[in-house]
């Protein structure tokens, strides 16, 4: 009882703390200039959206030394390549991540602390502070891979016009590039990344394979293996571009397709849940009044 007594104080100032030095670094670093001084007008905008993981960035960074020393390089591993399928490693690293799980755990643990006695609760609310970073890391990850696999048709066919009309398949990449330069399009980033591959030195074939690695997409990596292969075999880049994105766009199509006939499916229930008792009532219900009343 009296280490209760000492944890629900020191929970609140603690809590109270980590609330005040978060305000602060919002106010700060939304005041604060660049560092370079400079306007930051990239060439390309390759940056996608981290949301609120940056604003925690003062508390999971003093963590950085821990984390490096932590045995863990499976888990290591893989929350790296799903920050650079999620297109966030140029704010964010796999360890920064697993500083930000530590960080949130420790939120939630005073919160815990701060609300309840019951170390069960402390308990769940730390655990879920815990995973919560890894889930949201993951559904970024999978939003993106699908905003790829629906752009992917139209980009393609874009690729393929640009070629038939006399362009190289490096320069209808950079023409490309350019039409979409401010659309966020992360295929379009991932073309983009590949041209500055192909520039730094690296074949075509070699730029390809670290794309479709990047992305992690069975489409993807489909896309890229067929590009490979007409390469090596010296097959027209316009005819196997024509083909991809036909390919692409009927598949896209019988999904939609698939989703629509789906979604019938999936009323039945509700409407036999609520909507077929609402018409019963109204149908027999006078009846069954009349017949009660006499």
């Amino acid at each position: 009882m009296v280490m209760m007594s000492f944890i629900n104080p020191l929970g609140y100032l603690l809590f109270f703390c980590g609330v005040g030095y978060l305000i602060y670094t919002l106010v700060s670093g939304s005041i604060r200039p660049d560092a370079t001084g400079k306007q930051k007008t990239a060439e390309f905008d390759a940056t996608e959206d981290s949301g609120f993981i940056l604003i925690f960035q003062p508390f999971y960074r003093i963590l950085t030394p821990f984390v490096h020393r932590l045995p863990v390089p499976g888990y290591k591993r893989r929350v790296q390549s799903y920050v650079i399928t999620a297109g966030l490693e140029n704010q964010v690293t796999g360890d920064d991540i697993i500083g930000f799980q530590i960080t949130v755990m420790l939120l939630f643990g005073i919160v815990g602390m701060v609300l309840s006695d019951s170390t069960v609760t402390i308990t769940l609310s730390a655990a879920f502070g815990l995973v919560y970073p890894y889930l949201w890391l993951r559904e970024k990850k999978t939003q993106r891979q699908e905003r790829i696999k629906l752009s992917m048709p139209d980009v393609v066919d874009m690729l393929s016009l640009s070629v038939e009309a006399g362009l190289s398949f490096n320069a209808a990449v950079q023409k490309v590039c350019d039409i979409y330069r401010h659309d966020k399009d992360p295929f379009v980033v991932e073309l983009y990344l590949m041209d500055q591959n192909i520039k730094l030195g690296r074949s075509r074939v070699e730029a390809l394979k670290v794309m479709a690695d990047r992305v992690d997409l069975m489409e993807l990596d489909s896309f890229a293996s067929i590009l490979i292969q007409a390469n090596k075999m010296g097959s027209s880049i316009a005819d196997v571009l024509k083909s991809q994105a036909d390919r692409m766009r009927s598949e896209r199509f019988l999904k939609a397709e698939k989703i629509g006939a789906q979604a019938s499916q999936k009323l039945l229930i509700p409407m036999m849940v609520f909507i077929f008792p609402i018409i019963f009532i109204v149908i027999f219900g006078p009846y069954l009044v009349k017949w009660i009343t006499g």
